[in-house]
């Protein structure tokens, strides 16, 4: 996009095939937006039966030649699209989002943070928050730190089967 931008040439973008199966989003995860100032929209999407292991030697290079960390399939996946199409996405261990209630599915809130809310990042940094702040959240609990950096109580780790993909 920079380039194309800089150089004047047309931009190249992939086209975009989705093939859904199974049961519709809905049935899977709810979402509230509390704050539709800082975030108007959200989407997401339940990918199940994930095998998390070793990412192709070609998706770690080019991650980490644009200064990204590569992690695991998963992951490096989302930030490659990002890189491609320019639309950050995130995605959450789906087991690890809390249900409220005898919800059968749990809900995504998109909130801003309470004044002094500690939140701990995928870096293992606990961050005190402040009500300019929006979160992504459960019922329970805050997941990501919305645009900024996601959080470790929902992160992808070996033991993930479900991922949510969340984009906003």
């Amino acid at each position: 996009r920079e380039i194309s931008a800089v150089t004047g040439n047309p931009l190249k973008v992939p086209p975009i095939k989705l093939t859904e199966a199974g049961n519709r989003v809905e049935e899977s995860v709810a979402v509230r937006i509390e704050d539709a100032d800082l975030c108007p929209r959200y989407t997401a999407r339940v990918v199940r039966g994930v095998k998390i292991g070793p990412r192709p030697d070609w998706l770690k290079s080019m991650l980490e030649k644009v200064g990204i960390r590569s992690i695991s399939n998963v992951v490096d996946a989302t930030n490659y699209v990002m890189l491609e199409v320019g639309q950050p996405l995130h995605a959450f261990d789906y087991h690890l989002l809390a249900k409220a209630g005898g919800d059968a599915c749990p809900t995504i809130v998109i909130r801003r943070a309470a004044e002094g809310e500690k939140f701990t990042t995928l870096d293992g940094q606990e961050r005190k928050l402040n009500s300019q702040m929006l979160l992504i959240a459960d019922e329970t609990k805050a997941v990501a730190l919305a645009g900024v950096m996601g959080g470790q109580n929902s992160e992808i780790n070996p033991n993930t089967s479900d991922v949510l993909i969340e984009s906003a």
